[in-house]
């Protein structure tokens, strides 16, 4: 081993046992009448999500003479590295902590939050961590994995169930508990606000820059936002990899509540169509044998939601948006650190802005092979 590999090595076991002494120490405070506490870090204990740091930990501790053993999560924010402007951990907490303790969601509970530097130097937020397994992204659900290997019938129920989760969020009463999501200096309809906060994300991504596919998008969903929306409370990243499924293929965990916001339920179902497609057609990759379609996916959501949906086509243009600046923030913070050329064109010319192009009968986006580029980077392909 050379020496920079070793001294690499020795900083990153000295970090490790930092952050567990921190978490054996503030544990031992919050957690009223244990005693003898020990953490045991994941093998995988740090992973850089895209805008906060992951680390999985077992914690160990005596309470009332007995022997305790639980799972947890600590998230840590990463300065610099948000997706959007007003990221909070703060809020998905306060946002879980209030589904937990007043619906029967099965979401994570809260164990600790805190938006100073102390103890983890960042904003943190430590959970339970569910049981249960995600339908991953990558690989691609569409072509291998758990769900690839189930026999049709039961794929085509774990899709059902999975889009009935997304209907129970939406029915939950955000009167009760939840009034801190409602932002009226955007506006004064769940939709205005989200259409304000989309506005605002993306003049703070491009940062003086111009894009013409999301400003076209922005303009015509301003102007054709339909009339008395409903108001529902919005998961906000509705999408098969923020779900947990048990041994028996029900959902067990509701995860990743970064997006929580008011605003129509069609919204969070447009984000779920949305990345089925992107994940399919959008990676010319065939859809997997035995998904529920399009037309199946919409009436089971409608079922469970207790309405009939509408305006549906609006929504998804919306999330493709939403998509696209999500890209454009992701392709900076790849070249930011230093693993993309500063000139790539990504940004600019992505499926996802070529999807919108498509949607509003723009001229054709390009997207070429920088936009290649920056997926090896940004997943270490490279």
């Amino acid at each position: 081993m050379s020496a920079p590999e070793s001294s690499l090595r020795q900083q990153h076991s000295a970090a490790r046992d930092d952050v567990r002494q921190k978490l054996e120490q503030y544990l031992a405070e919050v957690i009223p009448g244990c005693s003898q506490m020990t953490v045991k870090l994941s093998e995988e204990a740090a992973k850089a999500g895209f805008s906060a740091e992951t680390i999985l930990f077992d914690a160990s501790y005596s309470l009332n003479g007995e022997q305790v053993e639980r799972p947890f999560v600590l998230r840590r924010q990463i300065r610099g590295q948000e997706v959007t402007f007003d990221e909070s951990l703060i809020t998905q907490a306060r946002t879980m902590d209030a589904l937990r303790t007043r619906t029967s969601l099965p979401v994570p509970g809260v164990i600790g939050m805190g938006e100073t530097d102390h103890p983890f130097g960042a904003p943190f937020l430590i959970m339970e961590r569910l049981p249960g397994r995600i339908v991953p992204q990558m690989p691609n659900y569409h072509c291998e994995g758990w769900l690839a290997a189930l026999d049709l019938p039961e794929r085509a129920a774990v899709w059902k169930r999975g889009i009935r989760a997304i209907a129970t969020v939406n029915r939950v009463d955000w009167r009760n508990g939840l009034e801190f999501l409602d932002d009226p200096k955007r506006g004064t309809t769940g939709l205005q606000q989200h259409l304000s906060w989309l506005e605002e994300l993306l003049r703070w991504v491009l940062g003086g820059r111009s894009h013409p596919v999301a400003e076209a998008a922005l303009a015509h969903l301003k102007a054709e936002a339909p009339a008395d929306p409903p108001v529902n409370l919005l998961w906000g990243d509705a999408i098969p990899a923020n779900l947990l499924f048990d041994s028996h293929n029900n959902v067990s965990g509701i995860i990743d509540w970064e997006w929580a916001s008011l605003g129509p339920a069609e919204i969070d179902l447009a984000w779920w169509l949305y990345f089925d497609h992107l994940f399919s057609e959008g990676f010319n990759v065939p859809r997997l044998e035995g998904l529920p379609d399009r037309d199946a996916s919409i009436r089971t959501f409608e079922e469970a939601l207790g309405r009939p949906v509408s305006d549906l086509a609006y929504y998804e243009l919306l999330c493709g948006l939403r998509m696209a600046i999500v890209t454009m923030r992701s392709v900076d913070r790849v070249v930011g650190a230093g693993k993309l050329e500063p000139g790539n064109d990504a940004w600019l010319n992505s499926p996802s802005s070529a999807w919108v192009a498509r949607r509003l009968g723009l001229d054709p986006v390009v997207v070429g092979p920088d936009f290649g580029a920056f997926t090896a980077a940004l997943f270490n392909r490279q």
